[in-house]
């Protein structure tokens, strides 16, 4: 007689950019053996595809699918996995930035960690004259290679991957229907200030943010760390 399969227990959150609420159950022994073996390889591919079947396999709700979503709802929700997993205490080590010689273990309650967002912020551009852009957020495969807006050329892709729809008076163009070359070269046709606008859309989206503030006890002065995204909690 074969053995049963073990239950795991269930919990519930809501996804920060829907609000959508899903059901989720904690890593499994496997589960846990691949992120770490992921983790130890240090190839961002290999963590990434990890990140995604384990979240995937975690999530019991029926449609879920980690493509789906915002980096930052997947940082989150990893998180949130991890914490009913391995502990509500996460455990890192942190430099004084201002005394690289003093190094310090710090413990983190997970539960603190939260989704920081910027009061206005709207994926709905305006870019005036009839014109305006729907942004979609940057997904899992951002992960690996990061958001990147440090070049001209970092900025555009950027841009051209996550525009969902450009709307011009009446008429309505979706991503689906034009091709990234398309939509960069439209882009590139935009004003300035017009393609600041966009950018800002970028510099103002929810983040995963945590930031503490420990004491150096040899110069006895205070310092601030801050931990953003999730290879910094990983």
């Amino acid at each position: 007689m074969p053995l049963p399969k073990p239950t795991r227990p269930e919990y519930s959150c809501t996804i920060p950019s829907s609000g959508k609420r899903i059901k989720y159950q904690p890593f499994s022994v496997k589960e846990e053996k691949i992120l770490i073996l992921a983790s130890e390889s240090q190839d961002m591919d290999e963590i990434t595809n990890a990140i995604t079947n384990v979240l995937n396999n975690c999530v019991t709700t029926a449609g879920f699918d980690v493509k789906d979503l915002a980096l930052f709802d997947i940082e989150f929700l990893f998180l949130k996995t991890r914490a009913k997993s391995v502990g509500e205490k996460l455990a890192v080590k942190v430099t004084d930035p201002n005394d690289p010689t003093y190094t310090v273990d710090h413990e983190i309650d997970i539960d603190k960690i939260e989704i920081q967002k910027t009061k206005g912020h709207t994926d709905l551009i305006d870019l005036g004259g009839g014109t305006s852009v729907k942004m979609g957020y940057p997904d899992i495969n951002f992960f690996a290679e990061g958001v990147n807006v440090n070049t001209i050329g970092e900025r555009l892709d950027l841009a051209a991957k996550c525009v969902k729809q450009i709307i011009v008076g009446d008429e309505v163009y979706n991503k689906e229907d034009t091709t990234e070359a398309e939509t960069e070269d439209w882009l590139e046709g935009l004003t300035a200030e017009q393609f600041t606008k966009i950018m800002n859309f970028f510099l103002t989206m929810p983040k995963l943010k945590h930031s503490f503030t420990l004491k150096n006890k040899n110069t006895g002065e205070d310092f601030t760390i801050t931990l953003e995204g999730l290879a910094d909690f990983f």
